[in-house]
């Protein structure tokens, strides 16, 4: 047999998929495999010895419902945490592998997207409570669309991979710490001013529970014949991926971490926030980026369900902080990056209690590029900023308020830039923001150099505006 198969099988594959039934609309669970399917209706395939000099291979083959490609037993012998694969697909696909892992089978449900030639990385199910998986049996393979595809794995490896934290990994310079909560789907946790410190003020995120911190949320269908929503805050839900958690604490998953001098790339898989433990079809990607005078966000969203979802509001971020920056600034005006007169609510009641609702709600004006807002201490001028390009409004209010320091209090601030926009199933939601600290002025100066980082011109897609007209002259 040719050793180059031990650790990565390297001839691409060609399969056809075909008339699978639609993984979506079936739901992802976090460890669940494939249906059974009778012998009948499933071909697989196996790569097998070879004589020296020989690659392994196979021939197209048509296929019902499920594509199941096994390895030969000792092929991946060796220990891995880790699988990447690169392939093309005319298709979404999901993805099951099966392996061992305690001497006991185990399964890692996974999606990957469609097009040519991509790269996917997926850590094993337990990943962060240190499991490493061995002996990797076999793959199986469906169309999210339910339509058929051409399928061809070109490469797949599996690797030993470290294991950067269980919980919390701080990404730091000579300014900032950022903490990023691996074990609640990558979202920020931890913000702290290295240079400029406010006494008892270490933490500047609350993360009081799995729907506080600094993360991707995203709202969708509604009860539609295949899905059913719970409910929160006295209210009927909908589909909300939540990057941290659920409602009831279970976390999201981590699908990959890459950890690079300056920056971590995250990929999780969240769950749904009014439902207990139930994952969903969906992948969120964060890339943080440490700069001498911000941090750099870029997100990323797709949606596998295969649902049709309405025109709603989405957070664009979810943004909590700690309750003593109780004064909300931003720019009401249209004259952008100009200086001009900014304004400030120090007044602002719960954002989650429909009487207040409408007073928690600040429309953008038509032609106003300037779109940060902030939420400090008036009593020491310092806080936090939040510079998201391409919005049309904040949604901010206090919860409990009691000016607390402390990042676990129940007590929090909140912030959610938005826009109406429309999930699109397969199709990528991209946007990026900046993070910064200090002074109302130094976080006006700091975006007010950088305005020009990213347009957002995504948050553009599927969208229906809510800005306002400019003020008179």
């Amino acid at each position: 047999m040719n050793k180059k198969i031990l650790r990565r099988l390297g001839l691409p594959v060609l399969l056809f998929l075909l008339l699978f039934p639609s993984c979506g609309q079936e739901g992802a669970e976090e460890t669940a495999a494939l249906p059974s399917v009778p012998a009948e209706t499933v071909e697989t395939a196996e790569i097998t010895e070879t004589t020296k000099g020989e690659e392994p291979g196979m021939q197209p083959v048509k296929i019902r419902r499920d594509y199941t490609l096994t390895f030969d037993e000792g092929t991946y012998a060796e220990s891995f945490n880790r699988l990447t694969m690169t392939y093309t697909s005319a298709e979404p696909l999901r993805c099951t592998v099966f392996y061992s892992e305690d001497g006991a089978e185990c399964s890692d449900d996974f999606f990957l997207e469609a097009g040519e030639n991509r790269t996917f990385s997926g850590l094993t199910g337990n990943y962060l409570a240190g499991k490493k998986g061995i002996d990797l049996v076999s793959m199986t393979l469906s169309t999210c669309t339910g339509k058929g595809t051409e399928f061809t794995l070109h490469d797949l490896t599996a690797e030993d991979y470290p294991i950067y934290s269980s919980d919390t990994y701080y990404l730091e310079n000579e300014r900032f710490k950022v903490g990023i909560r691996l074990m609640w789907g990558g979202g920020i946790c931890y913000i702290s001013d290295v240079k400029n410190p406010v006494a008892g003020l270490t933490n500047l995120i609350n993360q009081a529970d799995t729907g506080r911190l600094i993360q991707q949320s995203y709202y969708g269908t509604g009860p539609n014949g295949e899905y059913t929503p719970g409910n929160f805050n006295n209210s009927d839900w909908r589909y909300n991926p939540v990057q941290g958690g659920d409602k009831y604490q279970n976390h999201s998953r981590i699908i990959d971490v890459v950890v690079k001098d300056s920056s971590v790339y995250i990929k999780s898989q969240p769950q749904d926030w009014s439902l207990d433990g139930q994952i969903t079809p969906s992948y969120m990607e964060n890339t943080y980026t440490v700069t001498e005078d911000c941090i750099r966000v870029d997100n990323r969203f797709v949606d596998f369900s295969g649902w049709t979802h309405p025109s709603v509001h989405q957070e664009l971020p979810a943004f909590y902080t700690v309750s003593y920056l109780d004064r909300f600034t931003w720019y009401d005006g249209s004259k952008p990056w100009t200086d001009d007169t900014l304004s400030f609510r120090d007044d602002l009641e719960f954002w989650g209690d429909p009487k207040y609702a409408a007073d928690c709600r600040f429309p953008i004006r038509k032609s106003n590029t300037e779109t940060w807002c902030a939420w400090t201490s008036p009593s020491d001028d310092y806080g936090i900023g939040l510079y998201v390009p391409n919005i049309d409004m904040f949604y901010a209010g206090k919860h409990a308020y009691n000016g607390s320091k402390n990042p676990d209090s129940g007590a929090c601030n909140y912030v959610a830039p938005l826009n109406q926009l429309k999930l699109v199933s397969y199709q990528p939601i991209e946007y990026s923001y900046l993070i910064t600290v200090g002074s109302v002025e130094d976080i006006r100066a700091v975006f007010t150099e950088n305005r020009d980082f990213a347009d957002n011109h995504t948050l553009r897609t599927n969208y229906t505006s809510m800005r306002i007209a400019d003020k008179a002259p």
